[in-house]
């Protein structure tokens, strides 16, 4: 194919993704980044934040085992090891994404990009460069989102990326957000030792969710001392000397909260702040708006990523920059966003795909099989036996339409669990799985749904 020249402007998951599939089609791709290379998800969110939360995991795993739980492991001093591992494993990771670009020979530019028309794009590094772009590829990414009445100060009122270079562990710290950022910050700072109150002002946490799952998680984490208050939120803030009164607003009434710092986990929303009128690309307040070829509504300019409209997941835009980029090169590729993995890494994990139980009865008759890790031996063995596997299945056809996990091993589990989409149960059913090993729930779950577990006590029947 011919070198069409291709400048993708943002160097995220979805960006560096794009250029290196370009790359392999025989572009010649230019790729800009403001700040680091793998953007926010390598330097700031999914990779730091997962490295952290491994090793407060294992320190989980440390206190529930009955052998080394006499270690009596003190989490608050382990922050500063913690902190210095996560900075080499993103270093580490930074530098390989860094390899892989230079290998496919695609040019990297650092500095802030913005349209100037269809085919041009302006870096603005010092001085003004002016390149010259066959097909523009957006993939500005996304910023934290705030509150009208609370102002982030850095110190006191923080956000992921303050809490990602965090010192020392806070001895009380409230989280606005019961998101997945939300929860999964509440995990690591209750295993390190601090007081953690979530705020969320809906009904429940992690809306969206298969709701079993979220009622199960809801009550490992207020078992393991996380204070959850939902349809609430925070009305006014007081600021001590060296700590924070909070006036929070529940079904309950009002309640007063005292904490050293407080954590904003309301999400994210797109980052717009280029020149799209410039360009002729149309946005709204949800995003830059695509069609399924990831094509924005100029000729020959692409977006993919958070920045689009539609759910904020990194392999979701690493997706996108291959689908961008295969038709910025003259393929046919149409982006299927039917069935996204989502795993959130808490203590237990949890894991989904498909449809939930309520999704799947909007659709038609269903049935369902469960399995609890306490009835796997390798759950037994390690430990961890918090949890369960769910799998809906639709009595029309007996095609598995949802799988969702909440316990041990979730987010691997998921992988095999996204082959299982669409198919029939009863091949899953018959899979053989080593012994002993956590995906042996799987396939009992799959066995459930028609009351076959094997290692399930029969239910009683009346006569």
């Amino acid at each position: 194919m011919n070198q069409r020249r291709i400048v993708i402007i943002g160097g995220g998951p979805g960006g560096y993704v794009a250029a290196i599939r370009a790359a392999q089609l025989g572009a010649k791709p230019i790729l800009i980044e403001k700040d680091r290379i793998g953007g926010t998800c390598l330097n700031r969110g999914c990779i730091p934040t997962k490295a952290l939360l491994h090793d407060a995991g294992t320190l989980c795993s440390l206190r529930s085992s009955p052998v080394f739980q006499t270690l009596s492991v003190d989490g608050s001093g382990l922050l500063e090891s913690m902190m210095e591992r996560k900075k080499e494993v993103v270093e580490g990771l930074v530098k390989g994404v860094e390899i892989l670009l230079e290998s496919h020979q695609v040019t990297i530019k650092h500095g802030r990009a913005d349209l100037l028309n269809p085919n041009q794009v302006v870096l603005l590094n010092g001085e003004k460069e002016i390149i010259d772009a066959d097909t523009i590829i957006l993939a500005p990414g996304s910023k934290s989102k705030g509150l009208p009445n609370i102002t982030p100060d850095g110190e006191r009122i923080i956000t992921s990326d303050e809490a990602l270079e965090m010192a020392k562990v806070p001895r009380d710290l409230v989280i606005i957000g019961g998101g997945y950022i939300g929860v999964e910050f509440a995990t690591l700072f209750n295993t390190l030792g601090s007081r953690v109150t979530i705020v969320e002002i809906l009904e429940n946490i992690l809306p969206g969710l298969e709701g079993e799952l979220v009622r199960n998680l809801r009550r490992f984490m207020e078992r393991d001392g996380i204070r959850i208050l939902t349809q609430s939120s925070v009305e006014e803030i007081q600021y001590g000397e060296n700590e924070l009164r909070f006036t929070v607003k529940t079904l309950q009434g009002i309640q007063e909260i005292i904490a050293e710092k407080l954590l904003m986990a309301v999400g994210r929303g797109p980052s717009l702040d280029l020149s799209f009128p410039r360009a002729g690309v149309e946005i709204s307040p949800r995003g830059i708006k695509v069609n399924r070829r990831m094509e924005t509504t100029a000729p020959g300019i692409y977006a993919i990523g958070d920045a689009i409209e539609g759910i904020m997941l990194a392999h979701v835009a690493m997706e996108h920059g291959i689908v961008a980029a295969e038709n910025a090169m003259g393929l046919d590729r149409e982006w299927n966003p039917l069935f996204i993995p989502l795993c959130i890494f808490t203590h237990p994990e949890v894991a989904s795909i498909g449809l939930t139980e309520k999704e799947a009865k909007a659709k038609g008759e269903i049935k369902i099989g469960r399995f609890p890790f306490r009835s796997n031996p390798k759950a037994v063995i390690s430990g961890e036996t918090d949890g369960l596997i769910k799998v809906i299945v639709s009595r029309e056809n007996d095609t598995i339409v949802g799988v969702h996990i909440i316990g041990p091993e979730a987010s691997v589990l998921l992988s095999i669990s996204s082959t299982m989409i669409g198919g029939k149960l009863k091949e899953f059913a018959r899979f053989i799985q080593a012994h002993p090993t956590i995906p042996e729930a799987l396939k009992e779950a799959c066995l459930d749904v028609d009351g076959l577990a094997i290692h399930l006590p029969k239910p009683l029947r009346s006569l």
